[in-house]
């Protein structure tokens, strides 16, 4: 029985069914990791959920030399760890230098490919040495790898510090046995925006089902990644309720092997024939969008739907496809042979289902012949680097917003054999070279949207759909803050339940 007068601790349950791997910034890289190291740690700048746009957080501001090398970064005072030290600019090269680029950690090579050197000017005034002037580097900062640690509790813990971590976040570790609950508590003397709760707790849970049923009885008061789609639908019927969609970075794709199918007409054909419809609205339920270019719609401002002259009325998108596969010699009596594999769980439960709907699109023109196959995730990597699929089912999360991550890593022949994609052209490598280092923002969007009109072009990557589905949140209706930024990021400072 509480004393009178005691005020009640405000507690918020977040179930999900992703797990949460690593609590260290330097090697945490998959999602649910990500996510809670947003919210114990800090970076030097973040990106700003209502624009989009990279804004000041550990450091107050930036100056970037007229060579645009040379970035200077002014630390603010008085930060505190969860430790009671305050933030410094060792503490901000020891964790980005040391225990990221040096270490070569999982996640620091989007650092380190950028970094020449980390220098201390004074005790609140670090400078980064870029090896070119990066457009990238500033969504880079904004990744986790990249927030600042307590290089003594870093020191001192050890390999234990990946569990007892110390950052200088809105909530530091209180308890994490991992796949069952992480305990988060706020933190008092956190710089910034106040949380509005006392306690966050996330909860582990095995598979779809259990996290909905963990819904309905209030065992948690938000279902965070994933809930299947038809019970979305279901519990959107619920007045208890709130959903809401955010507007996913992650992307999905069909890749074609460039070297079994090197005629660009052909591939084209395959661009009309896709019904995309089907994917989305029969498929997916309406939660997943139509996708017209590899760069993701979250970053609208390079974002150009390249491929929307492929997305035609159904006769004419068969029209056009066969059109094309006449060109390059084939007819309903001498159809294409094609091979198309994915992966049956990595990406979720409907895989097997888009695969079949592509199958039955190609087929539906007369003029393809198609083989669906499948191989577990290990299997399916390993073979994809090896070449051996004709057409592969593929998906991507972001590193960092910027478009740059969205081609590089597809387009340029340096990169495409992690694919399977092999695709090689000069003109385009000149050109993803020569957006990495272009400051201006109108100067960078020209030159993605030449490359996009020749990803439409030569088709050696098809997109196809947003999912949606990834970033639906359910929660009580009593609490308040759920908000999803452009990564799909949840801050938990913003989360509260009113006064009852």
């Amino acid at each position: 029985m509480g004393l009178p007068g005691a005020k009640k601790e405000v507690v918020i349950v977040i179930g999900t069914i992703d797990p949460v791997i690593h609590l260290d910034p330097a090697v945490a890289y998959e999602f649910m990791s990500c996510e809670v190291c947003y919210n114990i740690f800090d970076t030097l700048v973040k990106i700003d959920p209502k624009t989009g746009k990279i804004v000041p957080c550990l450091a107050e501001k930036w100056e970037i030399s007229p060579d645009g090398k040379v970035w200077t970064f002014y630390l603010r005072k008085g930060v505190k760890f969860h430790d009671g030290r305050e933030l410094t600019a060792e503490d901000v090269k020891y964790s980005i230098w040391n225990r990221a680029i040096v270490a070569k950690t999982e996640p620091s090579w989007m650092i380190a490919d950028l970094v020449e050197k980390i220098e201390v000017a004074d005790k609140y005034t670090v400078k980064f040495y870029l090896k070119a002037p990066y457009a990238m580097f500033l969504p880079v900062l904004a990744f986790t790898v990249c927030a600042p640690v307590s290089s003594e509790a870093a020191k001192s813990l050890g390999e234990k510090f990946d569990m007892q971590p110390v950052g200088t976040g809105p909530f530091k570790v209180v308890k994490f046995v991992p796949d069952q609950y992480l305990i988060l508590e706020k933190f008092k003397d956190y710089w910034g925006e106040k949380p509005k709760v006392d306690k966050i707790i996330i909860k582990f849970y095995k598979d779809a089902a259990a996290l909905k049923i963990a819904l309905e009885k209030r065992e948690v008061d938000i279902a965070f990644r994933h809930i299947e789609i038809e019970d979305l639908i279901d519990l959107a019927k619920n007045p208890n309720y709130k959903i809401i969609k955010g507007d996913p970075p992650f992307i999905r794709y069909l890749v074609i092997n460039t070297k079994h199918i090197p005629d660009k007409t052909i591939r084209q054909a395959i661009a009309y024939a896709i019904d995309k419809d089907t994917i989305v609205n029969e498929i997916f339920k309406g939660y997943a969008k139509k996708l017209y270019s590899l760069i993701t719609p979250s970053l609208a401002e390079y974002y150009k739907p390249v491929f929307k002259k492929y997305d035609l009325d159904r006769s004419e998108e068969i029209a056009k496809a066969k059109e094309l596969m006449a060109k390059a010699g084939y007819s309903e009596t001498k159809k294409f042979k094609v091979t198309l594999w994915y992966t049956p769980s990595h990406y979720g439960s409907r895989e097997a289902y888009v695969a079949d709907a592509i199958k039955k699109a190609l087929e539906e023109t007369g003029v393809f012949e198609v083989e669906v196959k499948y191989a577990e995730w290990g299997t399916y990597r390993k073979q994809t680097v090896e070449g051996l699929y004709d057409m592969s089912l593929y998906g991507w999360y972001p590193d960092y917003m910027d478009p740059d991550d969205y081609i590089f890593p597809f387009l340029h022949s340096t990169q495409t054999k992690w694919l399977g994609c092999f695709y090689s052209n000069s003109k385009m490598d000149k050109l993803i070279e020569k957006a990495k280092t272009l400051l201006d923002p109108a100067e960078r969007k020209k030159v993605y949207d030449e490359i996009q009109d020749i990803l439409a072009e030569d088709c050696p990557i098809i997109p196809l759909w947003v999912p949606v589905y990834e970033y639906v949140v359910v929660y009580w209706k009593d609490v308040e803050g759920v908000n999803l930024t452009p990564e799909g990021i949840m801050w938990f400072n913003q989360l509260y339940k009113p006064p009852s």
